[in-house]
């Protein structure tokens, strides 16, 4: 009977062991998830306000640290992206240039180089009233995603170059931002 109940008692630690094991891979798991879903959220009283924490993602931490604030909305709200802590090894922050958009065909178009970790130009100038089409580079880490819900576009950019297309756009300040918000960038049209 010894025997038996030692053989008992280490099947059930052994049991046990495995559901810690299990809670603790599904614990750590569901935090990245949380940490990577939570760095975007709506801010509070502020129409189209975006805010991003701190603490970077990949690991970051410290880092650059953005506040730039937005004008009218292609639906006419007024917004602004704050971001905070650092991106992928420490959130790059390149030359603060500005370009403006050619027109051909009745299309404004600019290129964007993200393959160094920050946008190249950081300012895009475009004219109102006239459609408009981004071209990113592609890119990695975050940097390889570019979105604004200011104007309402998310694209991939670790598979290669994309084009945004943007309607004619009014005159204002929108945002477009790296995947956790960290990197940034403005178009401004006149």
């Amino acid at each position: 009977m010894s025997a038996s109940t030692h053989t008992n008692g280490n099947t059930l630690l052994l049991r046990w062991s495995v559901i810690m094991a299990i809670a603790l891979v599904a614990f750590f798991a569901s935090y990245r998830f949380a940490i990577a879903n939570s760095t975007t959220t709506r801010g509070a009283g502020v129409p189209g306000a975006v805010a991003a924490g701190g603490g970077g993602c990949c690991g970051g931490g410290g880092g650059a640290s953005a506040s730039k604030a937005g004008g009218t909305g292609a639906a006419g709200a007024t917004g602004a992206i704050s971001g905070g802590g650092g991106c992928c090894g420490g959130g790059a922050t390149g030359p603060k240039t500005t370009k403006g958009a050619s027109v051909s065909g009745g299309v404004q178009k600019i290129a964007v180089d993200v393959s160094k970790g920050y946008y190249d130009p950081s300012t895009i100038e475009l004219k109102a009233g006239v459609p408009a089409e981004i071209t990113f580079s592609q890119a990695s880490g975050c940097t390889g995603i570019v979105q604004s819900q200011q104007l309402g576009f998310s694209e991939d950019l670790s598979g290669g170059p994309k084009t945004v297309s943007l309607p004619a756009l009014q005159a204002g300040t929108y945002q477009f931002a790296c995947g956790m918000n960290m990197v940034t960038g403005t178009i401004v049209v006149k």
